[in-house]
């Protein structure tokens, strides 16, 4: 299942899937994720963009960025 899901996300993706604690608002976590890591802003926010299609997070202006059910169980299969 992981060799799977490693197909199936980027290393961006899983990396915001990792990152995303609940306590931060998903721009506050892409920042910090874009200021760590040499990622683009641009390229992190396309990605949580995705992940927010997948349904594998969830998140809105000025509210915590958080994982889905789902999301948390895709995290812990990555981990």
């Amino acid at each position: 299942m992981k060799l799977f899901l490693g197909r199936a996300l980027n290393r961006n993706q899983i990396l915001i899937l990792n990152e995303i604690s609940g306590t931060d608002t998903i721009t506050g976590t892409l920042n910090r994720i874009s200021k760590t890591s040499d990622i683009s802003l641009s390229t992190l926010k396309l990605n949580a963009k995705i992940l927010k299609e997948l349904g594998l997070i969830s998140y809105c202006e000025f509210h915590f960025a958080e994982l889905t059910d789902f999301g948390k169980t895709i995290a812990k299969i990555m981990r």
